[in-house]
């Protein structure tokens, strides 16, 4: 075992005890499906129930959850990791008990971190998480449509579908590739824009029944959101989640789930992952 899978991954025990967060990665075939005003709005109703969230967000303005707040970004994780700036400096307070931190410079740069830049992304991770009860990735798409390394390693994978015929392909597409190319074996489907919950349960159903014919993948049912202006996931994110605890009863280790991820220490000492960025 390497120092990365050794030393940080027990390191990383020691720092975070106990159970860790919910860390869900929001992702979509295509844009334009309610994503992520469905984050913001699900955020927000953990939030009023009592639940501290972490929004870490991958998109770029202006449509994304900085300016859904009415907020203005004030640096990046990319700056935290570089150690320009803390990850208090770069955490914006949005709404009581609900924080975002921007993450679109750190999304596209993930693939050319050097040693000391991963050792700093993996504390800053234990900072995200450490006093949330939910970590809300909203996955940026790469090029290829493949996610970032940070959202392959979050514990769920929820792929949000609008209830449009090319919205399903696209996921679909998403889905395969995860399931084909990094092992993704479960995802938490929400439907958007039905008609009613009949529609959205008869794509979902649809969706299950198409991926147990062609892909070494189970989809689980996370909910339906007909108006994401206004509708939220925050019930059944607490009640249809498996509890956040894992083989060693620790909580989140991100450096295990990095690599789990697909990133590895190449021969420069530099963590790669498989795919560029655009």
């Amino acid at each position: 075992m390497n120092a990365w899978q050794g030393d940080q991954a027990a390191g990383l025990r020691r720092l975070f005890g106990g159970r860790g967060p919910q860390v869900v990665a929001f992702a979509s075939g295509r844009e334009a499906c309610g994503r992520t005003t469905l984050i913001v709005q699900s955020a927000v109703a953990l939030a009023a129930s009592g639940h501290a969230v972490v929004i870490v967000d991958e998109n770029p303005g202006p449509s994304n959850a900085v300016s859904a707040f009415g907020l203005a970004p004030r640096g990046d994780l990319a700056h935290a990791v570089t150690g320009d700036r803390s990850l208090r400096q770069v955490m914006l307070p949005a709404a009581p008990l609900v924080h975002i931190v921007p993450a679109s410079q750190a999304a596209r740069e993930f693939d050319h971190l050097s040693l000391p830049g991963r050792q700093r992304l993996v504390s800053c991770l234990g900072e995200i998480s450490r006093d949330a009860a939910f970590v809300l990735i909203d996955c940026a798409t790469r090029r290829g449509g493949h996610l970032s390394p940070l959202a392959l390693a979050a514990r769920h994978m929820a792929v949000v579908v609008a209830a449009q015929g090319s919205a399903i392909t696209h996921a679909y597409a998403l889905m395969k590739r995860l399931s084909q190319e990094r092992g993704r074996g479960d995802f938490h489907i929400a439907i958007t824009r039905a008609r009613g919950d009949v529609e959205a349960r008869a794509i979902f159903d649809n969706m299950r029944r198409v991926a147990k014919d062609h892909l070494d993948a189970r989809m689980a049912f996370l909910g339906a959101s007909k108006v994401p202006v206004t509708d939220h996931l925050a019930d059944a994110l607490l009640s249809r989640l498996p509890m956040p605890v894992d083989d060693e009863g620790d909580g989140w280790n991100p450096s295990a789930s990095l690599l789990s991820a697909g990133w590895a220490p190449s021969s420069q000492g530099a963590m790669m992952a498989h795919d560029s960025v655009v």
